[in-house]
């Protein structure tokens, strides 16, 4: 009787303990769901955040009629006469040149045809393409008809845009690295050149 007793017993206790088993594992397989949706949903909400403005200090160009925001990291000084470099302050192979022209004086097609040769003399060799990716070319709704070209050099390279602003010719020569390159940072800075 004791033998059979002992037998129940251990019998009920499995059965309590698997009960209770199956109720954690269940418990364990409904914790993760929410989590998930969190995750989705953050997801979701991500992309649908509106544009930020770019986060920097706007400065004006001592020698030309433009402001720019330079983003951290950055500086904007004058290199020579109607010509400004933004350059990166942890890496100086990356810069980028700014020159300006009034549209009275100059005409997009011949600043354009200047970068091209402008490009085309970093590289001897090589051969300038046109960029048609919408993230590597300055846009925002002030900004007419941008163009912008780009020539692989021996240390990386190197990325003209023409583009016309409340009546200023922009031309700016973006110098960039193989390794991290900035070329994005330097297209957001350029798309917050404006007259000053």
């Amino acid at each position: 009787m004791k033998k059979v007793h002992s037998l129940i017993s251990i019998i009920s206790l499995s059965i309590v303990l698997g009960a209770c088993g199956t109720t954690t594992e269940s418990e364990k397989t409904d914790q993760p769901a929410p989590t998930t949706e969190t995750k989705n949903s953050e997801e979701t909400v991500s992309p649908t955040n509106p544009e930020q403005e770019l986060l920097g200090t706007t400065v004006e160009s001592e020698n030309q009629n433009y402001s720019i925001t330079v983003v951290d990291n950055f500086e904007l000084t004058s290199e020579e006469p109607n010509k400004d470099l933004i350059f990166n302050q942890e890496n100086d192979l990356q810069s980028m040149r700014i020159e300006t022209f009034d549209s009275n004086n100059e005409t997009l097609n011949d600043v354009t045809q200047n970068l091209v040769d402008t490009l085309q003399a970093s590289n001897d060799s090589g051969t300038v393409v046109e960029i048609t990716d919408q993230n590597l070319i300055p846009t925002n709704e002030s900004i007419k008809d941008a163009k912008a070209f780009q020539i692989d050099t021996p240390s990386g390279k190197v990325t003209g845009y023409t583009f016309v602003r409340e009546g200023l010719i922009v031309k700016l020569t973006v110098f960039d690295t193989n390794e991290s390159p900035a070329l994005e940072t330097f297209v957001k800075m350029a798309e917050t050149i404006k007259v000053k």
